[in-house]
């Protein structure tokens, strides 16, 4: 009788300890399971800002940017260290990882051209091929209403930086006054020496200087011939060629 109630025992506790090992497995995998998903649905994880870019296919222009001095960035600090980590993050992962894009936002990248906003302002750099295989840089760090211009060539991964850009234009305050006028015009021409030139690079080998939007043709025509200059950049004399002096319309604020 006593050999019979231990079996019936012995029986009972293997049965609730088999009972009690299911029921921990049936509560843990589910929330090991939850604890999964809940990481990958994480936003705070998934937004990690990482901006594509093909290292080969832009490679002069990062290259280029690395050779840049620091003066290039004059209304922003981006030290050489920093700009070495971004290229070589570039280099090997084919995209930077953005930490803050508040600061510093790109906004296209492209061979030949790249532009980003910086805080409360822009800076974009711009190459233009010469037949030697060298490029003319120009970089334009805009804040406010003002356009800091800074011009370079590269070859042969060796930088030049020109002193005045009336080295690479003609004088296009000059080519904007009219030669022969009866009018008055002293104050007007007086008015060409305030920065109140823009610098649009959106057509590859063309650059378009434009006055600000006070010097428009109704108010400017008796002494101006225009108010906007398109050049061409000529690959061969790396220099900008004048195409045309035309009035550009100002859009209204």
């Amino acid at each position: 009788m006593k050999k019979i109630l231990i079996i019936i025992l012995t029986f009972t506790i293997i049965s609730c300890k088999n009972q009690s090992e299911d029921t921990i497995s049936a509560t843990s995998k589910p929330k090991e399971t939850l604890k999964i998903e809940t990481k990958e649905n994480d936003p705070q994880l998934n937004s990690n800002n990482k901006i594509g870019i093909d290292f080969e296919k832009n490679k002069d222009l990062l290259d280029i940017i690395l050779l840049l001095p620091d003066n290039a960035f004059q209304s922003w600090e981006w030290k050489l260290e920093d700009r070495i980590k971004w290229y070589n993050e570039i280099k090997t992962n084919n995209y930077y990882t953005d930490d803050n894009p508040d600061f510093f936002n790109q906004k296209y990248l492209e061979p030949d051209k790249a532009g980003f906003t910086i805080v409360d302002g822009s800076w974009t750099i711009n190459l233009y091929k010469a037949l030697d295989n060298s490029y003319i840089v120009i970089t334009d760090d805009i804040v406010g209403d003002g356009n800091s211009l800074n011009i370079y060539e590269v070859k042969s991964n060796e930088l030049k930086e020109f002193q005045n850009e009336k080295s690479l234009f003609s004088n296009y305050t000059q080519l904007l006054k009219k030669k022969e006028t009866d009018n008055n015009c002293t104050e007007k021409y007086e008015e060409l020496n305030d920065p109140i030139f823009n610098y649009d690079f959106t057509n590859k080998n063309e650059i378009v200087i434009e006055s600000s939007w006070y010097l428009t043709k109704e108010s400017y025509d008796d002494c101006l011939t225009g108010n906007a200059i398109l050049y061409n950049f000529n690959p061969q004399t790396k220099k900008f060629e004048l195409n045309k002096i035309y009035w550009k319309a100002k859009q209204s604020n």
